[in-house]
């Protein structure tokens, strides 16, 4: 027992910052700490750890309620009568929130609820007393708002937010039907009319989605949205609200990405700067409390492989949780309305809720030092960029200048890059594809345009991008090449040597060439030249080709099989990165091209469906 109490009373002995960075450079060889440094699309440093110091000065975000609503976003079905029965099914199986955007918002998933005959059908026979409605309505929600006036609803007891977001319409769509004066005129009747008939109701829904899926980094995100937050604040308090009262009126919705405490860290900074904002407008305690919404984002998702995008929703609610989300939507792995997908979605609510406990555990992430340090950081730099737009004349001006667009164009072309050249791995899309599986080209809704009327504003859209996107598009076009001829797209790699030092190469090409929907044609292990040419004659073997072999291997026998394998029906390719003055010659011995770690995996493989003429399917 004695030896019980002694080891309660000892402790580690403390290390210090340099003690720690001695021990590393260590395991590292020698190399400096440095080199487990790694920058954010942010451009923020990430450091490989931190301490006490690095949360100095820090604002605190702490959020004291722990729980959120189980949100999904209702989908279009082929009636309204269909989508209130699913809606009835998903109430009983664990939904709090009814979340669905209409017209005249953008969403391509908007349902179409034009009178109150539409908004009855919707809501038929459902009790709204305790239950949350979150409606987005794209620059104006008179529609909605007229037509819930003449139903026979009680809006008195509606709580939640039927809400606009003229700015983030503008930004997605490059257009706005009415000017801007106009529908802020509008904004403030409708705060009058839910003072009187729905006073638990909020009407602005300022949407954080048209910059996130058009690939901006969190920083743009949070300087854009509360952006836009200061222009309703201005526009609403020169109409005659109070900053109590226009500030009350907004809920603020992000779309949650794949880099987890980025994203975690991303809600937790917008709680301080919107904190921040209201109090230098003179607003009350009260208000400077935001109200958060999470969505998980499509930005990363992909229809190949959708297993996956199960594991992405999750880690995604994850973030959202922790960083502190008042309601949250989860997407089903899908993409779609089928009654399964949606339910596991739900069902991941309640893990997080029943099993994890994170309903029980006020701001999770509190006293981290990363979260903490990467919580400041991220506003600060927010703040930063949120001036400068501020300085051009606001975020109106900034998208009207091309300020905005230009900056998230600059992330976006970096982040396909990563996952063009598979920096940024997307599983089962550009890494690991299942080339077996059974590929139906969906009808990928799009952006709801108005051809029919002459805008008010326009300017460039920010247009929404998903980073899988060019990988399915390939993927796509070989699967159309194989139902027109009959066969599979192929590659035939030459392996050269023993199994054992061809193997990492062989599975590394095949791995390449699966991601483009291309099938790895496999040959045996040719230690003997005279093997590969029975071989080569008898399969009679043509298209494009790939060797595989160790480099020692190569400097044995790639240049006699080449020779060997050189003819006009076959390009020949190499796996494996040679130096400079090697290529050259490997070149001119009929090496088409090198695939290795540091390809463009997309370019190479765009290029060699052209090669193949499976460009009909344009990809």
């Amino acid at each position: 027992m004695s030896k019980i109490k002694e080891m309660k009373n000892n402790s580690f002995p403390k290390a210090t910052l340099e003690e720690w960075e001695e021990q590393a450079e260590k395991a590292l060889k020698g190399k400096p700490v440095s080199k487990l440094y790694s920058d954010t699309y942010e451009g923020i440093t990430r450091k490989p750890i931190y301490t006490e110091k690095d949360t100095k000065a820090v604002q605190q975000a702490i959020k004291s309620k722990t729980d959120w609503s189980v949100s999904q976003q209702l989908y279009p079905a082929t009636s309204l009568e269909e989508t209130n029965a699913r809606l009835k099914q998903e109430l009983a199986e664990g939904l709090h929130t009814i979340h669905f955007s209409t017209f005249p918002a953008s969403d391509p998933l908007a349902l179409s609820i034009t009178n109150k005959d539409d908004l009855e059908m919707l809501l038929k026979e459902i009790s709204l007393d305790n239950l949350d409605i979150q409606v987005y309505t794209g620059e104006d929600a008179t529609p909605i708002l007229r037509a819930l006036h003449e139903s026979n609803l009680q809006s008195s007891k509606l709580k939640g937010v039927i809400g606009v977001d003229p700015i983030g319409e503008l930004a997605v769509t490059g257009m706005l039907i009415q000017p801007l004066d106009e529908l802020y005129d509008l904004m403030k009747t409708n705060v009058e009319w839910k003072n009187t008939h729905a006073p638990s109701l909020k009407t602005i829904y300022l949407q954080a989605s048209p910059y996130h899926h058009g690939g901006a980094n969190a920083v743009q995100e949070l300087a854009a949205v509360m952006s836009s937050a200061v222009e309703y604040l201005h526009a609403l308090t020169k109409r005659g609200l109070s900053v109590d009262e226009a500030a009350s009126e907004i809920v603020f919705s992000f779309s949650i990405g794949s880099d987890f405490f980025m994203e975690l860290a991303k809600l937790r900074a917008a709680r301080i700067l919107w904190s921040n904002i209201v109090e230098a407008f003179g607003g009350s305690k009260d208000v400077q409390n935001i109200t958060i919404h999470a969505t998980t984002s499509k930005f990363n998702k992909s229809n190949l492989d959708p297993y996956v995008n199960m594991l992405r929703t999750t880690t995604e609610a994850f973030s959202s949780v922790v960083g502190g989300a008042d309601s949250l939507n989860i997407d089903s792995y899908q993409l779609g309305e089928d009654t399964f997908s949606r339910r596991i979605a739900r069902n991941t609510h309640y893990i997080l809720k029943e099993e994890s406990f994170l309903s029980k555990v006020a701001d999770p992430a509190a006293g981290s030092y990363f979260v903490e340090h990467l919580t400041s950081k991220l506003a600060e730099e927010a703040w930063k960029l949120f001036q400068q737009i501020d300085g051009i004349g606001g975020m109106v001006k900034a998208l009207e200048s091309n300020f905005l667009q230009d900056q998230i164009d600059a992330v976006k072309k970096k982040r396909l890059q990563d996952v063009a050249s598979r920096k940024k791995v997307l599983i089962g899309t550009n890494m690991y594809a299942n080339i077996k599986e059974d590929l139906k080209e969906p009808e990928l809704a799009k952006i709801i345009e108005r051809s029919d009327v002459y805008p008010a504003v326009k300017i460039r859209a920010i247009k929404p991008v998903r980073l899988s996107q060019f990988f399915e598009d390939l993927r796509y076009q070989a699967k159309a090449a194989e139902r027109r001829t009959g066969n599979t797209p192929s590659v035939t790699l030459i392996n050269l040597g023993a199994l054992a030092t061809h193997k990492p190469r062989t599975d590394f090409a095949s791995g390449f060439f699966q991601v483009g929907g291309l099938a790895p044609v496999i040959s045996p292990s040719f230690e003997n030249l005279n093997e590969l040419v029975s071989w080569v004659e008898k399969e009679k073997i043509a298209g494009h080709l790939c060797i595989c072999g160790s480099d020692d291997t190569y400097a044995e026998l790639l240049n006699e099989s080449l020779s060997i394998l050189q003819a006009p029906n076959r390009k020949i390719m190499l796996a494996g990165l040679p130096d400079t003055p090697r290529q050259e010659e490997l070149k001119t011995l009929g090496v088409s091209d090198f695939i290795h770690m540091r390809s463009n995996c997309y370019e190479q493989l765009f290029t060699i469906h052209q090669e193949m003429g499976l460009a009909e399917h344009e990809a």
